[in-house]
């Protein structure tokens, strides 16, 4: 059973657990103390609008279309020209993804697919009050024979020896609670900026049981663990990347370093 500290920061998601993990201080900005962006970093507002482009594409709408009325939201032109970089993998993506859904019999195409489970692992609604932990799909897949197809965006760079299981085995938790005739769960992901998708080993009911519900569990707890003693700080590299930088006196520490002065500097 989730322990009390677990419950009393539901619903979690995995980038609320990862947050924790993280920096407890970023933590309680966004979800306890529930202060509102100060400052979109760059980075996050294009992930967005790809995301968006994406999703648009998916459901049907010609490709120049999605890509050119996404791209006109963003503020500068030099977000719209990084932005440009990323879209160009769009219908490579699409065309790709149309090949593999030739090659099996689709039954049903999930896009920002939303699923929440109970502490107990059973279904519930996205924002139920009893939902332990959520997420929303960013691309999925049921085939006819009972297989399912889980597909990530990452707009960051590729990381050389990242688990695809490790990122994505919250998302594999809640389909398999979900759709439970599923027999087998594939997990890739999309790096957008390389034009490539990577895929895992197909992953069974039993391994999910077995091996991803107690490590999702688990990371949750850490997480609730980790916040449970209030608001410390964790500055590393991320604090620039950080929405929260211009608030928060550990980021200001890090990135604005004193310069001591002496008296022989005046010569």
């Amino acid at each position: 059973m989730p322990s009390t500290r677990a419950l009393i920061h539901a619903p979690w998601s995995a980038s609320k657990v990862s947050t924790a993990l993280r920096c407890p201080r970023l933590f309680h900005f966004k979800y306890i103390q529930k202060i509102k962006e100060p400052e979109v970093m760059p980075e996050a507002r294009i992930g967005k609008a790809i995301h968006k482009a994406l999703e648009q594409v998916l459901m049907g709408t010609p490709e120049p279309e999605a890509t050119s009325a996404v791209r006109a939201e963003l503020p500068s032109e030099i977000e719209q020209m990084r932005y440009d970089n990323l879209a160009i993998g769009i219908p490579a993506f699409v065309t790709r993804i149309g090949q593999f859904r030739r090659r099996r019999r689709v039954a049903r195409q999930l896009v920002e697919y939303s699923l929440a489970v109970r502490e107990d692992l059973t279904t519930t609604q996205f924002y139920s009050g009893d939902a332990y932990f959520r997420g929303v799909l960013d691309l999925g897949y049921l085939f006819e024979d009972d297989s399912l197809a889980l597909v990530d965006h990452k707009t960051g760079a590729r990381i050389p020896g990242s688990s695809i299981v490790d990122q994505l085995e919250g998302y594999a938790v809640l389909a398999a609670s979900a759709f439970r005739h599923v027999k087998r769960v594939w997990l890739g992901i999309h790096w957008i900026a390389e034009r490539a998708v990577e895929w895992s080993a197909p992953v069974r009911p039993e391994e999910v049981i077995d091996r991803l519900v107690p490590d999702l569990l688990d990371n949750i707890e850490a997480a609730a663990l980790a916040v449970d003693d209030g608001p410390r700080p964790n500055p590393g590299s991320w604090c620039d990347r950080c929405s929260y930088r211009g608030i928060c006196p550990a980021s200001n520490e890090i990135r604005y370093e004193p310069v001591e002065w002496y008296e022989d500097d005046e010569d």
